[in-house]
């Protein structure tokens, strides 16, 4: 079929439009005009505003970030001030500055608040001899998330550089080591996805280095393939999302952000760089890396590169998982500039390489009804961002500008000399009207052009989706113990199939959080979006030159709800959540089936986590339950290939603990699913059980502080198990792609 199908309602949907980008401009408007002088005087604010505070005791170079996520300022310090000094911790609500004392008691330290936040000093500042060293922003301060606190925060899991650090994720199921509602699968970074509450991570907004992803390439590897050695922050807003997370933040968000210089370069130094090796015995895996980065006048630099080779590794049984073997290259390039008045420009560019043997289908271990072996999979993923913002800005004008461009490449040569390219072009203009602390309104508008294409030698198809947007989200503290978030998009999408034609559709989304501090120790929180999404692009390897879309594709709509409430009390913490997503006319297209099948499917279920932190180590547990139906039945990872995955019961578990005078770190994970029952419903079978532990320890010589040791031992007691997330397990014709059994990996970095 030739010509164009037009969904109804195009002129209400672009009075929408029109009427949200009045509403947003005027929102900012309004509220800016009279804090307008509170904004100029951020600093003096910070000083009367009761906020709530929770950190332990602790190293205090290790207490000063936390502090200034909680108290939402830059802190900075130099390294040499803080080096040695512990913290008593402080909890509570109060001003930052009282929290700030408090932080510091019983060190011999001072302070001096600013304009921007506060300075550490050598002594207090009252006395003449006072010493003030040239301070730098000590990692992990308020500007890493200018929305830090706010309450779509609330239900956000980070994952930091320190965190990174301690679990040195090797894939993607390692960096989330440790948080059950995050769910990793596929054995082998190729196949991985993520699954956020059950959700697949193509129904959220992923975003790296503020670059929209668009990688739905083929159904037997993953969505994102990302070299966690790359990251210095993922950040999952599960569920309910703000609205400048973007277009398509149906299930939530996620963000990744690559390193910068200025993450790795120590106090005072201007040039500095690494290399690291390690080797891991399940698949005689050795892997390389190295990296250089400069910062001088304002200009910073840096270069990065790694390269993983092995071979196949072995199972709990000790069985060899064909196609399994690392294969893996990871390339970083950034270039930053920041003027003396604030204004930083900043562009990377980087790609992952996965290019190896693999299972015939590369997320299945194999199929018993057929003898496929393995092929070659040619994997490579791009990202090119440009970013303008204004970091250090505390007052109306305070902009951002992303332009990215995202492409993911996969190269099939057996049996067809198949290929499918996924690209997206995005951006975004936004501005935050810094109202005064914890009083923000953030208005944008973005875009992004998306496309689907697979080739051979016969045939080229694509499909094509584009996306405008205008969005408001005002981040309020009315009062000192209440948080408030809410927002609003509107979007207009224009999707075209592989016949030409084409559908419009006009949405509205909104959502609303809430956090409030009942007491000093008990934070209440809640949540809840309606997300229009548009048209999903097919996968490239379902696409079907044969397709027609008469009578168009309904556009995909989502609810989401969420409450909960965590307490904080003398290093302990407990949390619980109960959560539920539903999504109407998600497309489940089929090449044999049609373009225009669509499914309804929901998730839901609750969270539990307790924990303990004494200062220099800490151990915490989480816990998920989680259903997933498609169409009022029981859902499986088959028909929910692009939709979500059972997940059931999993347990999560973190433990580690500090010597910091002799610069030893030991810890240990485990990852551990009880029994899921809910495919019998379906007559498929059951998800068994499983439990793997990992310890590890962690060395860095007092004397040689250039020189870093970590030693691994993965799964311990040889589990033979799939996780989760792996696709198939519920059906009989398949063995799942095994996770590795008993491994030791040992690793050794050399900074300079």
């Amino acid at each position: 079929m030739t010509g164009h199908i037009r969904a109804r309602n195009n002129s209400t949907g672009r009075a929408a439009l029109l009427a949200a980008l009045a509403f947003s401009t005027a929102i900012g408007m309004a509220l800016a005009v009279p804090g307008a002088s509170q904004a100029q005087t951020s600093g003096a604010v910070a000083q009367v505003e009761q906020r709530r505070f929770d950190i332990p005791a602790q190293p205090l170079a290790q207490a000063l970030p936390a502090f200034g996520q909680q108290a939402g300022i830059q802190v900075s310090a130099h390294g040499d001030v803080v080096r040695g000094a512990a913290t008593k911790g402080v909890s509570g609500t109060m001003t930052a500055e009282a929290a700030l004392q408090r932080l510091l008691a019983g060190t011999a330290l001072g302070y001096r608040m600013t304009t921007s936040g506060a300075v550490i000093l050598a002594q207090p500042e009252s006395s003449s001899s006072a010493t003030m060293l040239s301070p730098v922003v000590v990692e992990g301060a308020a500007s890493a998330d200018p929305h830090a606190g706010a309450a779509d925060r609330a239900n956000s899991i980070t994952i930091g550089r320190e965190e990174l650090e301690r679990r040195n994720p090797g894939s993607m199921k390692q960096v989330f080591a440790g948080e059950a509602s995050v769910s990793v699968g596929g054995g082998q970074p190729m196949s991985q996805k993520v699954y956020v509450q059950g959700v697949e991570e193509t129904n959220l907004a992923v975003s790296i280095d503020g670059a929209r992803q668009n990688n739905k390439v083929f159904h037997h590897n993953g969505t994102n393939l990302i070299d966690p050695a790359l990251l210095k922050l993922a950040r999952v807003d599960p569920g309910v999302a703000p609205a400048d997370a973007g277009p398509g933040a149906l299930g939530g968000s996620i963000v990744y952000e690559t390193v910068d210089a200025g993450d790795l370069l120590k106090p005072g130094q201007s040039v500095g760089g690494f290399v690291g090796t390690e080797y891991n015995t399940n698949g005689d895996m050795l892997a390389f890396s190295g990296s250089a980065y400069a910062r001088h006048e304002g200009f910073e630099v840096l270069g990065f590169y790694k390269d993983a080779d092995g071979s196949n590794y072995k199972d709990g049984d000790g069985n060899s998982v064909e196609g399994t073997g690392a294969g893996l290259q990871s390339v970083l390039g950034k270039l930053g500039y920041e003027s003396e008045s604030g204004h930083r420009f900043e562009v990377s560019a980087e790609q992952v390489h996965d290019e190896a043997v693999r299972p015939f289908r590369a997320n299945i271990g194999r199929l018993t009804n057929r003898n496929e072996g393995v092929r070659v999979y040619d994997l490579k993923r791009q990202n090119f961002v440009f970013n303008y913002s204004t970091p250090h800005a505390d007052g109306l004008f305070d902009p951002k500008v992303v332009l990215g461009f995202g492409r993911t490449e996969l190269g099939v040569p057996t049996p067809y000399g198949s290929a499918g390219v996924t690209s997206s072009l995005s951006g975004k203009v936004e501005n935050d009207f810094n109202l005064s602390p914890g009083n923000t309104v953030t208005v944008g508008v973005d875009f992004y052009d998306d496309e689907a294409e697979y080739s051979d030698p016969t045939v080229t198809i694509r499909e094509a989706a584009t996306n405008v947007g205008a969005y408001a989200q005002a981040r309020l503290t009315p009062i000192d113990r209440l948080r408030l978030s809410f927002g609003a998009r509107a979007d207009r999408h224009e999707f075209e199939g592989v016949d030409g034609s084409t559908t419009d559709n006009d949405g509205l989304s909104g959502n609303a959080s809430a956090a409030y501090d009942a007491t000093d120790w008990l934070t209440l929180k809640a949540g809840y979006s309606r997300v229009f999404g548009g048209v999903a692009l097919a996968e490239n390897f379902i696409l079907n030159e044969n397709w027609t879309y008469t009578g168009g594709i309904e556009a995909v709509r989502s609810e989401n709800v969420n409450l909960g409430f965590e307490t904080h009390y003398k290093g302990f913490t407990f949390g619980a959540g109960i959560f539920r997503s539903d999504f109407d006319n998600a497309r489940n297209e089929s090449y044999g089936g049609g373009a225009a099948l669509t499914a309804d499917f929901e998730t839901e279920g609750y969270n539990l986590s307790v924990g303990y932190n004494w200062g220099p180590g800490f151990a915490r547990l989480t816990y998920t339950d989680t259903d997933f139906e498609i169409n009022g039945e029981p859902g499986d990872s088959d028909l929910g290939q692009y939709l979500g995955t059972p997940v059931g019961q999993i347990f999560a578990l973190e433990v580690a603990h500090s010597f910091q005078s002799i610069g030893l770190m030991v810890g240990g994970t485990l990852d551990a699913a009880l029994k899921n029952n809910d495919p019998e419903a379906a007559g498929l079978r059951p998800l068994d059980s499983y439990e793997a532990v990992g310890l590890y320890a962690q060395y860095t010589p007092p004397s040689m502080q250039y020189l870093t040791l970590r030693a691994e031992a993965n799964n311990i007691f040889d589990e033979t198990y799939a996780d989760r997330a792996t696709y198939g397990q519920e059906f009989g014709n398949v063995v799942p792609l095994y996770e590795p059994g008993r491994s030791f990996l040992v690793k050794a970095k050399l900074t300079f």
